[in-house]
């Protein structure tokens, strides 16, 4: 009988083990201790990770954006806003996924996993997709690698910031880059950043304080690189892959200086003649 009872409990504990995590559903939400996300999470409003708060994503978690357009500007309003702390550090085999709940997803689906005076981010191995912004990051130090940003509105945007970019893979975006410098400092490097609409959109206020070098920037429909109406100093674009090395091909692909006079101008400096290897 001992002997029988054994074996049931040990096949009720296999059964239990072998069960998928539950899902959490979440709506207007404050976190403000520790908290650890895994499997599913199913977000509907406006997730804050306040300053006391630290957020664990776990590989392989999926975060679900659902539908929600409060004010009906055609931008989803669900979104993850952080504070606190964000470690969110899948790994190659098991991503974590920030991703669209609707039947047919869209860019700008929902809002974006947005990183403000935050005391911490780390993110790594994680894919955001159809987000207004796959991740914005501002007044705070973050390091972002090995992650992609796909079929958002912005891949990356970002101000104000201590940024290590690395490793990622950012494409398919109306705005691959999308920055503010502002006395931003920190290197964009050994990213792949390739068919979207803009591959760099330089807003305002940046004269190179992060240094942007050895990525491949290429595909792009529209532009390469793109100046805003206030970008009036030149950036310093370093080192990276163009897709060709002619410099009459090169500045056809940049809006700048070279296109409006009050502008700056993008110094295209020593072009790589061949592609980065991304890791």
């Amino acid at each position: 009988m001992r002997r029988l009872l054994w074996i049931l409990v040990v096949l009720l504990l296999a059964g239990c083990a072998g069960r998928p995590a539950p899902v959490l559903e979440l709506a207007d939400t404050a976190i403000s201790g520790d908290v650890v996300w895994q499997g599913e999470v199913r977000i509907r409003g406006v997730v804050t990770v306040k300053k006391s708060g630290r957020l664990t994503i776990l590989p392989g978690t999926r975060v679900v954006f659902l539908p929600l357009d409060r004010d009906g500007d055609g931008i989803g309003d669900s979104e993850l806003y952080v504070e606190g702390e964000i470690v969110a550090e899948g790994t190659a085999q098991a991503p974590i996924l920030l991703t669209s709940g609707a039947s047919r997803p869209q860019p700008a689906d929902w809002k974006y996993l947005y990183c403000d005076f935050a005391r911490r981010v780390s993110l790594r191995h994680v894919i955001s997709e159809y987000a207004y912004s796959g991740v914005q990051v501002h007044f705070c130090k973050a390091r972002i690698a090995d992650s992609e940003f796909r079929f958002n509105v912005d891949g990356v945007r970002f101000s104000t910031v201590n940024l290590e970019l690395s490793g990622n893979r950012i494409h398919h975006n109306r705005h691959g880059l999308r920055f503010e410098e502002r006395r931003s400092t920190g290197r964009i490097h050994h990213n792949q950043i390739s068919d979207n609409e803009i591959g760099l959109f330089v807003v305002t206020r940046s004269r190179g304080g992060i240094l942007i070098e050895r990525n491949n920037i290429v595909g792009s429909r529209s532009y390469q690189v793109k100046f805003g109406l206030q970008q009036r100093q030149d950036v310093p674009l370093p080192r990276n892959w163009w897709g060709t090395i002619d410099r009459g091909r090169l500045e056809e692909q940049l809006f700048d200086g070279r296109r409006d006079p009050a502008l700056g101008r993008a110094l295209i400096v020593e072009p790589l003649a061949a592609p980065v290897a991304i890791p």
